[in-house]
């Protein structure tokens, strides 16, 4: 399973690896996800061991010791006998029970506790899960986004040689001043530059995906189809995850709350013993049964700082509830205009872009005929090149406006 796992991720280097397969990569390798699916099992065992620590223990004692004057083997009770037998080395072996019988019910409220707590790490799991799904996507867009950045500058570099083809071979017949030739190059070299700058973006950028999802060398990622639907279904703040979280931690301030509380209550237990004890080539059987009680009277206010201390984390877990759920409906609302500006934009930037083509393609008729200026030319381009970065940006953020609000109503999946 190891090696075939490997041979995969050796494979997805190799060739251009799909959104789909990042996200499930990352929910395969990603450190902090799979450290959180760990908080789950260890959240789990919590719970498990404190249901058994309420039934006590069972252990097998056994002693040897060594005295100074012979020791009876058991415990000297009327009537006394004169052949008793005695020892100065006496071992013991037996089995002894220990149990609390009442502890004012703070066992019970620390299963309780550890309940709340493994639904709040499962909790935290989904949430860590979404977290990282749009992490993922997030990059991801940013990638092609930068690529499809790329492509653009790659032909408005070759629409710029071509121009530079044609204006030199004017200059050379004297049809076209020199300077025009010189402005050209200077925007080819700033194209250049500006082209180097994408591709290392691009680069960081997956070196950034590769390390989140989990493996060595991203080569290439494949495009994906840009989903520019903005119907996006509302959401009930009590409903979410995070909010649900809140609330089991305040539950759990209110368990620790009446746990600080119980330390006014006496506390009972219970223990047995059976065993033999060993001297001189003779054994006789023991066993007791007894019943503990303690009681604090008098502890010089530690009890009482440590109720106070626990009313103040309920105040504080009950006003973090209410700052959460205040803070989803800033999120939702901010979300949801997110998109609805990101629409704006696409629909401005699109606008835009048909306008600066069909401007652009009038500047090129006016040079040829030699009525516009090589700056108009130039210009013309170099915004048409920008509008049209512009309208990538918005297509892309678009997309990424709409993760955003599926990941803030918890629906990345």
């Amino acid at each position: 399973m190891k090696t075939a796992t490997l041979i995969l991720l050796s494979a997805l280097t190799l060739q251009a690896i799909s959104l789909e397969d990042a996200v499930k990569l990352g929910l395969k390798n990603n450190p902090d996800f799979l450290m959180q699916q760990n908080r789950v099992l260890l959240s789990k065992e919590a719970k498990n061991l404190k249901k058994a620590s309420n039934y006590g223990n069972v252990a097998l004692r056994g002693s040897y010791t060594r005295y100074n004057i012979p020791r009876t083997l058991t415990p000297i009770v009327p009537p006394i006998a004169p052949d008793i037998t005695t020892s100065k080395d006496i071992g013991s072996l037996g089995i002894a029970y220990d149990v609390a019988l009442f502890s004012g019910f703070s066992g019970m409220r620390d299963i309780e506790i550890a309940s709340l707590s493994l639904e709040a790490s499962k909790i935290a799991l989904k949430l860590s899960k979404e977290q990282l799904i749009y992490n993922i996507r997030s990059l991801y867009l940013k990638i092609l986004s930068l690529k499809s950045q790329k492509n653009a500058a790659l032909s408005y570099q070759d629409a710029l040689r071509e121009l530079e083809k044609i204006v030199s071979l004017g200059v050379k017949v004297g049809k076209k001043p020199k300077i025009d030739l010189l402005k050209i190059k200077a925007d080819l070299e700033s194209a250049n530059a500006g082209v180097k700058e994408l591709e290392s973006n691009i680069d960081i950028l997956k070196a950034t995906l590769a390390s989140v999802i989990g493996i060595e060398e991203i080569t290439n990622i494949e495009d994906i189809k840009i989903n520019s639907n903005a119907n996006l279904d509302a959401s009930d703040i009590k409903s979410l995850s995070r909010y649900q979280l809140s609330l089991l931690t305040q539950k759990q301030s209110e368990k620790k709350l009446e746990n600080a509380k119980s330390s006014y209550y006496p506390k009972l237990s219970a223990n047995g013993y059976y065993g033999n004890n060993y001297g001189e080539g003779e054994s006789d059987d023991i066993w007791q049964v007894g019943i503990g009680l303690n009681w604090v009277l008098f502890d010089f206010g530690s009890r009482s700082s440590m109720v106070q201390k626990a009313k103040i984390e309920s105040l504080q877990s009950s006003l973090q509830t209410k700052k959460i759920a205040l803070t989803l409906a800033k999120d939702l609302k901010e979300s949801k205009l997110r998109v609805d500006i990101a629409v704006t934009k696409l629909q401005s930037a699109k606008t835009e872009l048909e306008l600066v083509k069909e401007s652009m393609k009038i500047e090129e008729m006016r040079y040829v005929q030699g009525v516009g200026t090589i700056y108009d030319l130039l210009f013309s381009k170099s915004r048409h090149q920008n509008t049209l970065s512009k309208e990538i940006n918005a297509k892309y953020a678009l997309q990424s406006a709409i993760y955003h609000y599926k990941y803030i109503t918890e629906n990345g999946e």
